[in-house]
């Protein structure tokens, strides 16, 4: 039974995994021809409207994704109960989203007629990210995260991002093109949405909703959406912030979008291992067995360390070979390599605050320090930005940006002092040494090769690979050891 577990707590991992790389996958192959066909100029202008409609679905959803997916863990083993309290929460949804649908044309009025916030001025753009908003309200990918079925999402999403990414190449062919672009990317998140009810419904049908449950599911939600108001704002404020702070076309603000988006790909790695503990460690602390959750968190944090250090040395050293390949003979694209350098280290630090908060804190309803911690960062980000945007641009956002995941990561760390013991942490440094050789290494790679090629970057990323592994290997890291013996143990019985 423990090893059936354990297989699904992999394979849910793996499935997570191609659902997060999925949602990133389409802008690393669409950013160059984007850059390219609407330039980065538009990119930064497309990146501002997410921001902001992002924010406006933050506020609709007021916490109920993360709350849903941890309540439809608790009960998943109860299908009745589980799809009650389904319907409760969509309502729900359904209800907060139309309100902010609302106060999001609100503000497109104000932006346009009264005092432009931001340094957009189409009012056709605003109005078709709103579809975002409908978009929103039909997504229940918190159920199926609930109650770890991840294969469909990863199904949904493969067609659905295929499908996109043909319609952007065949369609985007100039700069005029970004109201076709903004199309085309809300309008496949909403047949994207859609298509999960197909399955629900089929399954499980309609359950009577108990309205005296509306309000206790709002209140707790908003709990949970105090440390998501921070989050989404400290996330979404840069380029927002960037494009009222310096009057450059949102150059600057198409720059930073860039980076981020080929930073975050990697990050996917480390990060998606998180929706799936999330709702087992959450099922696990509602049995009241509080040491095997600790148990699941201290090998997601033994392979959050193993993955985030070696992504996140890799992908600084081969930055100027990647920016060079990728975005050929656009201009403006050699700003992308500084910023990617500059923000490489929130791999480290957005991978452990997934562990401690989104993995632990969260399933285990500790509000009170993973809201504190996110607060922290908000404000430390919102303070650094006024600082360093208006002298360095993009790279300011960027240097803010880390600082602001780092004081997550820290005051999370510090609030879990007692039942995470620093020695955990300290058995890391195999990681780092190794990490750090290995950047030398692909670096002076780059230059002997001295060439942006497929070719060169495979052989940069494939020495890495091998040379971080083989250092953990002879430095005899506990981690590796472990499952280097469980293979040879399971070879050997077959």
């Amino acid at each position: 039974m423990a090893e059936e577990k354990r297989v699904s707590v992999i394979k849910n991992y793996f499935y997570s995994l191609s659902y997060q790389i999925l949602l990133l996958i389409v802008p690393l192959i669409t950013m160059p021809y984007l850059a390219r066909t609407l330039g980065i100029d538009k990119q930064g202008t497309f990146s501002i409207l997410y921001a902001i409609i992002s924010c406006f679905v933050m506020f609709g959803c007021v916490g109920l994704n993360l709350y849903g997916q941890r309540e439809i863990a608790y009960y998943k083993n109860d299908r009745e109960k589980c799809n009650r309290i389904f319907w409760e929460i969509e309502l729900i949804r359904i209800f907060t989203l139309l309100i902010s649908l609302l106060v999001y044309f609100a503000f497109i009025w104000f932006n346009i007629n009264v005092k432009s916030i931001v340094n957009v001025y189409e009012p056709l753009y605003f109005v078709l990210f709103a579809i975002e908003i409908p978009s929103a309200m039909l997504d229940i990918s918190w159920y199926y995260q609930g109650i770890e079925n991840f294969r469909l999402q990863t199904v949904r999403n493969f067609i659905v991002k295929l499908v996109g990414l043909a319609l952007i190449l065949i369609f985007i062919k100039k700069p005029a093109d970004l109201w076709l672009y903004i199309v085309i990317y809300t309008g496949m998140n909403l047949f994207g949405n859609l298509s999960l009810w197909v399955n629900k419904l089929r399954c499980d049908g309609f359950s009577a909703p108990d309205k005296k449950r509306f309000k206790v599911h709002l209140k707790r939600s908003v709990i949970m959406f105090l440390p998501q108001i921070a989050t989404t704002v400290y996330a979404q404020l840069d380029r927002v912030m960037i494009g009222g702070l310096i009057n450059d076309g949102n150059l600057q603000a198409g720059v930073y979008d860039n980076a981020e988006k080929i930073v975050k790909i990697a990050l996917t790695v480390v990060t998606s291992i998180a929706l799936v503990m999330l709702s087992r460690v959450a099922n696990t602390f509602m049995k009241n067995d509080h040491e095997k959750a600790r148990g699941y968190i201290y090998s997601s944090f033994r392979l959050y360390m193993c993955l985030s250090t070696p992504i996140m040395f890799g992908i600084a050293a081969i930055a100027n070979t990647f920016v060079d390949r990728f975005f050929t003979d656009t201009p403006n694209a050699e700003l992308i390599t500084p910023v990617i350098i500059v923000l490489c280290p929130i791999i480290l630090f957005i991978g452990g605050s997934s562990v401690f908060g989104t993995q632990y804190l969260l399933p285990t309803n500790r509000m009170k320090p993973y809201t504190f911690s996110v607060f922290t960062g908000m404000a430390v980000n919102v303070i650094l930005n006024l600082v360093f945007i208006p002298v360095y641009g993009a790279k300011g956002a960027a240097i803010a940006t880390v600082i602001a995941e780092f004081s997550v990561l820290a005051v999370q760390m510090i609030a879990l002092r007692r039942e995470f013991s620093p020695v955990m942490y300290l058995q890391c440094w195999r990681n780092f040494l190794s990490g750090a050789v290995m950047f030398v290494c692909v670096a002076a790679i780059g230059r002997l090769i001295n060439s942006s090629t497929i070719a060169s970057l495979f052989v940069q990323t494939a020495s890495g690979v091998v040379i971080y592994f083989s250092l953990l290997f002879l430095l005899r890291d506990p981690f590796i050891k472990k499952y280097l013996h469980a293979g040879f143990n399971k070879i050997l019985k077959h």
